[in-house]
């Protein structure tokens, strides 16, 4: 079975690191083969080293050059299935693949519906990609209803297929020595947030929330991990707050699962998202997790067991959870023992890339081209 993925950028973040799970794990039968419309990097690069045939289509191209070369690379490696991420990668995927006759047309919507989402006419473009598409695979439930509540006709074609993640491919260097190397005195409680600075990420309701419970914390420190646009703005709502050193600002990183490690509570205050592969690898991590009652973060988080759940935008209600939470380490404890169970139960990457997998293959069996299962790595 020839699967094609067809993303706007495989630079760095959840969705591209999805989509390299979905290549590391493939079954023995699949052959994939990975297209960045726009930019590669270091996703990219992953996917390569994973086994796919990884292609940047060529910033600057012409839309309807672009759309026909495309196609021309689904004809020429006779794609079976085509699945396309998100709304530009979803664009160029739908319409390619049909006029290459690849037989099965899937999308995958990573976050949910929110207005300004897409592109200029996204509306009507999206109606049409749906009835071109076989499936739309939805990464949580609230992405499903936030998406086929809008396109009734096909409703049946939604379907919730949850995100997952596998274990860190390479070794921890060690919790003593990453916050060591951070600057982390042994007696600090450290939160942790993982994104991109962009307002989705909401971090500036995270620093406001952080400082109006820092003196009754006196331990708490917080490390922001990312980078992005409103970076300056971020930094200076920090100097505004007086957090001084307590806050750091570590930019982009390569070894999110070393600082999981590191943490003792993970913290994400977005006022947007998916399900947050952030949250799973807390998860993973077996940490304790507070989250926003936004997207598929209540699926992902169990609210008193796993972690807290708030609502958007609410400092008060963040900073009152903060609190409660790093006054009770036995409670972290207990919330992190809880989530990785969870993560293992619900979320890995194994059975993300196995279901995905059987997708594809009843789309073939219905257009008659059946495609023969293959063995997976265990889950």
């Amino acid at each position: 079975m020839k699967v094609m993925h067809v993303v706007e950028a495989m630079h760095q973040g959840g969705a591209e690191s999805l989509v390299v799970e979905h290549v590391r794990l493939a079954a023995a039968d699949v052959r994939s083969t990975v297209v960045a419309l726009n930019r590669g990097g270091p996703s990219l690069e992953a996917a390569r080293a994973a086994g796919a045939e990884a292609i940047l289509l060529g910033k600057g191209e012409a839309r309807l050059a672009g759309l026909q070369k495309l196609a021309s690379l689904m004809r020429e490696r006779r794609i079976d299935v085509v699945n396309g991420h998100n709304p530009t990668g979803a664009l160029y995927a739908t319409f390619a693949a049909r006029l290459a006759g690849v037989p099965v047309v899937v999308r995958t919507e990573h976050s949910i519906h929110y207005p300004g989402r897409g592109f200029r006419f996204y509306g009507p473009i999206e109606a049409i990609m749906t009835a071109l598409s076989d499936r739309v695979l939805c990464v949580c439930e609230a992405g499903r209803v936030s998406h086929a509540s809008r396109l009734g006709f096909a409703r049946e074609r939604f379907i919730t297929l949850l995100n997952g993640i596998a274990e860190p491919v390479t070794p921890l260097r060690g919790r003593d020595a990453t916050r060591s190397a951070l600057g982390a005195s042994q007696g600090a409680r450290v939160v942790l947030n993982v994104g991109s600075l962009t307002k989705q990420k909401s971090q500036d309701t995270l620093l406001r929330a952080f400082a109006r419970m820092a003196s009754r914390v006196p331990e708490a420190v917080l490390w922001i991990a990312g980078e992005g646009v409103l970076e300056p703005r971020l930094k200076a709502l920090h100097a505004e707050l007086g957090l001084g050193e307590r806050v750091r600002f570590l930019g982009a990183r390569t070894d999110v699962p070393d600082l999981m490690d590191a943490c003792d509570l993970f913290a994400l205050s977005s006022s947007r998202e998916g399900l947050s592969v952030t949250l799973l690898e807390a998860m993973r991590a077996e940490r304790a997790c507070l989250a926003t009652q936004i997207g598929g973060n209540a699926e992902a988080v169990a609210d008193g067991v796993t972690g807290r759940i708030v609502p958007v935008d609410d400092v008060a209600r963040m900073a009152s959870a903060f609190e409660d939470l790093l006054h009770d380490p036995a409670r972290l404890a207990a919330f992190g023992t809880a989530g990785r169970s969870r993560w293992r139960e619900r979320f890995t990457a194994e059975r993300m890339v196995r279901e995905t997998e059987s997708v594809y293959r009843a789309a073939l069996e219905r257009r008659g081209r059946p495609a023969q299962g293959a063995s997976h790595a265990s889950a």
